[in-house]
This record gives structure tokens, sequence and C-alpha cells, in this order.
């Protein structure tokens, strides 16, 4: 079974309440780097996540609250990112993904394993994460957004 991010976009209004910015959902392809990355979520690569998993902002927009809680208990590993964390973040620093296929049973592989430390591939946090993570974070800085709010299903 495969697992999914629901991603949303906030923002501060004059008031200082969080408001929802419909109309797009950053990081939303099934990507594992990605999920390991921002939540330590399917953390195949075992790398390091941006920031511990902060739960679900007490302070969130009604709307992204009432999706939230639409998923019920099928909802899992909730957190949030402000957008300048992701700018200030040093993308060129080093990472090795630790990804791989092993076989666990006779004739069958599987490619959500973990090799040991030294047997992955080093490689830059902008390699690892790939251009439509950057595609995603330029248009969360185009329209305005000030944090990402996401949790996971499976």
């Amino acid at each position: 079974m495969g697992c999914d991010i629901h991603s949303n976009c906030e923002r501060k209004d004059e008031n200082g309440n969080w408001t929802n910015l419909q109309g797009f959902s950053p990081f939303n392809d099934r990507c594992y780097g990605t999920f390991g990355f921002l939540a330590g979520v399917r953390n195949y690569s075992a790398v390091k996540p941006i920031a511990e998993r902060r739960g679900f902002p007490e302070d969130a927009s009604d709307k992204v609250r009432k999706s939230y809680e639409g998923w019920s208990s099928d909802a899992h590993s909730a957190s949030w990112l402000s957008v300048s964390e992701l700018n200030s973040f040093n993308y060129d620093n080093t990472c090795e993904d630790r990804r791989c296929t092993q076989k666990v049973a006779a004739g069958y592989f599987d490619g959500g394993q973990t090799c040991d430390t030294g047997e992955g591939k080093t490689q830059t946090f902008r390699e690892f994460l790939g251009p439509y993570f950057f595609k995603d974070l330029e248009k969360l800085n185009e329209i305005g957004a000030e944090r990402i709010v996401f949790w996971f299903d499976n």
C-alpha cells in the first residue's frame, strides 16, 4: 500500500490569522525521498529530515483544519514548515541516499529497503530531491505562501 501527502499552503491575513491559499498543493507527487526529507515518513533513504515533526498546528486555517479532520485516523505524521525554512536550507550539502533493493525472500525483491551506511549514493540534497521539488518551492514563493501544513495517509 502506498503513502500520499496532503499539503496546504497558508499565509497570514491582515489580522494575523492563517488563511489557506487554495489551488496549489506542494510536494504532492508520491516521492518517498521528499517525504523522508520533509518529515521522516517512508524514509528508506535514511536522510536527515529538515526538521522534526511538529504535529498539526493549533492555529491552522479553518479550511485546512477541516480537511485534516476529515481524514480522521487515516491521517498521520502531521507537521508544518515555514517557507523561509525551506528557502534557507543549504541544498548543496551532501546526504547519503541509502534506499536500495534487497532480496527479502526466495524470488522476492523489495525496493523499499535501507542499506548500511556507506553503501548508498552520496549526492547533494538538490540532486536527491530533484527538479520537481524546486519547482514547487519556486511556486510557494511566487504565491506568497508563508508555511505549508501537511500530513500523510496510507
